[in-house]
């Protein structure tokens, strides 16, 4: 391994777009699930991770597992892994393959052409021919495949187009074609009851059908949540069925009763991309393209769910991220608004999201997504160790806000304190740090003000202002950095327009300045040495 290789990705939980993998080992369950361009597997107990797989050289774009094995299909060629280990590729594919299907002792594989290749799989080493394949045409894109239960070496596959064929796969001829409901064919599933499959469609609209007479038994439609993009029935006999949206919501249906049983409303932040019930257990699996896996237990007399245990990263890309904790820890602000620490060392059940305080409970009332309660997103923070139990030692400065947060990492919460600095007019906070005793925070402002405040009680302690600029500010123009060096003797801070100015900690008197010639966009200064870059 070279010194900048790629080593682990921290924060990742799932691929959006790649359906998780379930299966049981022993009285164990296990998740296999994609992260970029390698595999997870998760042991269901508590969601704890048990295998990462290697890194391959495309992403993947479709997994199955079976026993200790995984299938994970990347580009146009199937990687096949005995734990970590690679013990053969598939590589007869000329197109991109899309989806993996485990059936039997076969796995199909169906690229974006419409042809599908059967691989033998018997125990000891999985052979690298195809047994056989079939082509389905132009006119015919595959979407999703599954297999009816009793109806041997059958499977049916779902299209683009509308229709959904039922082919023989030992003899590789199409046995029926169903007509379909002319909107494309986004997942389809195996009931519990013979001959029964349900079909999820892209106009929101779910079909129950009896495939061996081939009528529709009933329908449910949810467009307002947009297409189906995930199913599932329960199997510990109760008549449910979960339905799951591009919208991030999941709809639970009464089989008996026809009608809608209950909503799980904030299920997931993005596109639902695989649902799963557990066998013959009231647990349902979930994953979205928000980057998360939840699970949730139907325990209450009203049948409705609760989560029961969950893994989830930023749901939108990181904008700042600083090491903690003798770079033990990670902390990383995020576009979706959430503040969070990531562990480097352990695994992911130490790695959580600061809490707001109730945001869950005051979107509920407010009867609104809980991501536009939460405080916009940060543009800079600044942390400091050294007075982590006595009080607030987070500070962190938001998007168009003229206010600055604390936070007290001990507990993981926002703290009580709200610092806005005291300028005649009101511009956004773009710039703070902490001294290094940990006992003072400085904020700089949009408009050119800088204001140094005390942690511990939130009170200003003093405003720096160069007096030969005509307004009563630090610096013409907007502060972008700030820095404060190891013994609280200065401060310095950078202007946008490259002006670079040192002051006096205490007093709040300006020392020095000078003018790097370019405008600045961001500093970092490193307290051991006093370089600033």
């Amino acid at each position: 391994m070279g010194i900048f290789e790629p080593f682990r990705a921290i924060g990742y939980i799932t691929t959006g777009g790649v359906p998780f993998s379930l299966q049981r080992l022993g009285t164990e369950t296990f998740v296999t699930v994609s992260v970029g361009k390698a595999f997870h597997v998760y042991n269901c107990a508590k969601l704890t991770l048990v295998l990462a797989g290697p890194q391959l050289p495309k992403k993947i774009r479709a997994l199955a597992s079976f026993k200790e094995y995984t299938f994970a299909a990347y580009g146009s060629d199937i990687a096949v892994f005995k734990r970590t280990d690679l013990v053969v590729t598939f590589t007869k594919h000329e197109e991109k393959v899309n989806m993996l299907y485990l059936f039997g002792e076969y796995i199909l594989s169906a690229d974006i052409k419409g042809d599908i290749f059967i691989w033998a799989f018997r125990g000891a080493k999985p052979s690298n021919e195809p047994v056989g394949n079939i082509s389905l045409g132009d006119k015919f894109t595959p979407t999703c495949i599954m297999h009816p239960d009793t109806y041997l070496n059958k499977v049916i596959i779902g299209s683009e187009e509308g229709p959904l064929q039922l082919w023989n796969i030992s003899t590789k001829k199409k046995v029926y074609a169903f007509k379909g409901w002319d909107s494309s064919v986004r997942c389809c599933v195996s009931s519990p009851a013979l001959d029964m499959v349900a079909v999820g469609c892209s106009d929101g609209s779910i079909h129950v059908h009896n495939i061996r007479y081939d009528e529709e038994l009933m329908s449910f439609n949810h467009e307002i949540r947009g297409a189906v993009t995930a199913l599932s029935f329960r199997t510990d006999g109760q008549p449910l069925l979960a339905s799951g949206g591009s919208s991030g919501v999941i709809s639970i249906w009464n089989l008996e009763k026809r009608r809608l049983h209950s909503v799980i409303r904030e299920a997931h932040d993005g596109s639902i991309v695989s649902l799963h019930f557990f066998a013959n257990e009231p647990i349902l699996m979930s994953s979205a393209a928000d980057n998360s896996i939840k699970m949730w237990i139907f325990d209450n007399n009203e049948g409705d769910a609760r989560l029961l245990r969950f893994r989830s990263g930023h749901s939108a890309p990181p904008r700042c991220i600083r090491f903690y904790g003798n770079g033990k820890s990670i902390l990383s602000a995020g576009q979706d608004r959430a503040f969070r620490l990531f562990s480097v060392v352990q695994q992911d059940q130490q790695s959580r999201e600061l809490s707001q305080r109730h945001v869950a409970k005051r979107a509920k009332k407010l009867r609104v997504k809980e991501e536009e309660i939460k405080l916009k997103p940060v543009i800079a923070f600044d942390c400091a160790e050294i007075r982590a139990r006595d009080w607030c030692n987070v500070v962190t400065c938001h998007m168009d806000t003229s206010k600055a947060y604390v936070w007290r990492l001990q507990n993981f919460v926002i703290g009580e304190h709200i610092l806005t600095p005291s300028s005649e007019t009101e511009s956004p906070i773009k710039a703070c740090t902490i001294s290094a005793c940990g006992n003072f925070t400085i904020l700089g402002t949009e408009g050119g003000w800088i204001e140094k405040f005390n942690l511990q009680s939130g009170i200003s302690r003093g405003s720096y202002i160069d007096g030969s600029l005509s307004l009563q500010c630090a610096h013409e123009g907007e502060v972008v950095g700030l820095a404060c060096d190891a013994t609280n003797g200065s401060l310095i801070s950078a202007g946008y327009r490259g002006d670079i100015k040192v002051w006096d900690f205490k007093s709040c008197k300006l020392k020095s300045k000078f003018n790097v010639g370019k405008s600045v966009t961001k500093i970092a200064y490193h307290r051991a040495n006093g370089l600033l870059a």
